[in-house]
């Protein structure tokens, strides 16, 4: 504990000098036409390490705003000490230049071991709230601001966790052979009827398993643009 407050304070001026700025707004467009087109490691890398961070330091002043009965609660203050460890790591990369052999295997290692470290940060942020409340009780007043943060907090979870997926799987081996065609984390075809098939089937097999039956499935598509073809989409996994 008092290494983490020793970090704390040391690290606190540079997570003041990140938050100040905001994060930049992306499209999937944008994502889509960088891994078709021009997919550049070092590009990805000198944006990765100043982004990343801006990100972090957002996140985590906003988690110091909680009422202090929940930042004291053993679950937060996990999560906090995964976010200021993660934001610490990638301070080292700040001034480092991609130009360094070793540069740019190390900053994609240490986003591998960032985005494993961050896994379970939903479901210990999830613990942190109801032990929380089974402490203090309920209050409407301050419940009501907590989901408002814990909504902002999931949402910059996903576009932080895009970013990473994004850099690994293109640039890293952590590439998945049964979908050839997906752009690091993105499909940008697809079928939607597929999906909800996929969907179904797993339902399926647990209500026969429990109930031993299963509603059948109905799937009506229109695609008013090309009537003969399924209906695709672009999305992230």
């Amino acid at each position: 504990m008092r290494f983490f407050s020793s970090l704390l304070k040391n690290t606190n001026p540079k997570i003041e000098y990140y938050s100040r700025f905001s994060p930049s707004p992306l499209s999937i467009k944008q994502f889509l036409d960088f891994g078709r087109e021009n997919a550049c490691e070092k590009t990805s890398y000198m944006f990765l390490r100043k982004e990343l961070p801006v990100r972090l330091a957002n996140t985590m002043r906003e988690v110091n705003l909680l009422p202090d009965n929940l930042l004291s609660q053993p679950s937060v203050r996990l999560v906090q000490k995964w976010y200021m460890q993660s934001f610490v790591e990638l301070l080292e990369f700040e001034n480092k230049k991609p130009e360094d052999p070793h540069t740019l295997n190390d900053f994609l290692e240490l986003l591998i071991e960032i985005r494993n470290r961050h896994n379970d940060v939903v479901p210990t942020m999830a613990q942190g709230v109801i032990e929380y409340k089974e402490k203090f009780g309920f209050d409407p007043f301050s419940s009501s601001n907590i989901q408002y943060f814990l909504d902002r907090f999931y949402t910059n979870r996903i576009s932080f966790r895009m970013l990473i997926n994004q850099h690994t799987l293109l640039f890293g081996n952590d590439t998945n052979p049964a979908h050839p065609k997906h752009i690091g984390s993105i499909d940008p075809n697809c079928n939607v009827s597929e999906v909800v098939r996929d969907a179904y089937d797993t339902a399926k097999m647990l209500c026969e398993k429990y109930y031993s039956a299963a509603p059948e499935l109905k799937i009506e598509e229109f695609n008013m643009k090309t009537p003969k073809k399924p209906i695709q989409m672009v999305v992230f996994f």
